[in-house]
């Protein structure tokens, strides 16, 4: 079990946060876009019901993650309207990408796929 932001592999870090499964492409293409060099957690966000059956849907998307993949996917089982608030989004629709550091601060975010200005405003958070 990991701990955000406390566990993050970077500070800064790029965190892709997905509400829902259809949502994995725009996630794939965040990764995609950002490079290898980005440090990313991909992190699905469930509500708390889903908890007791959180080894089932791990085990579900462990066998449709590719193994290189796998670190980098944390699921969190919370409460989705927090998240959302935290990061000023008013749904599930689209996933958010954010920059955010060890210490909680939110120092970037960006919505849906990951057209140019998105990636621009990412990629520059990051550097500082």
């Amino acid at each position: 079990m990991h701990v955000l932001p406390h566990d993050l592999p970077a500070d800064p870090c790029v965190v892709v946060l997905a509400f829902r499964q259809r949502q994995q492409g725009d996630v794939d293409a965040w990764v995609a876009a950002l490079g290898p060099a980005t440090p990313v957690v991909e992190v699905p966000v469930l509500g708390r019901r889903w908890t007791r059956v959180s080894g089932w849907i791990e085990r579900g998307m462990a066998g449709g993650t590719p193994a290189e993949a796998r670190a980098r996917v944390w699921c969190a089982y919370t409460a989705v309207g927090d998240v959302l608030a935290c990061i000023g989004q008013r749904g599930t629709r689209q996933v958010a990408v954010v920059v955010a550091g060890r210490d909680g601060a939110v120092r970037a975010v960006a919505r849906g796929a990951p057209g140019p200005a998105a990636v621009g405003v990412i990629t520059a958070a990051m550097r500082g």
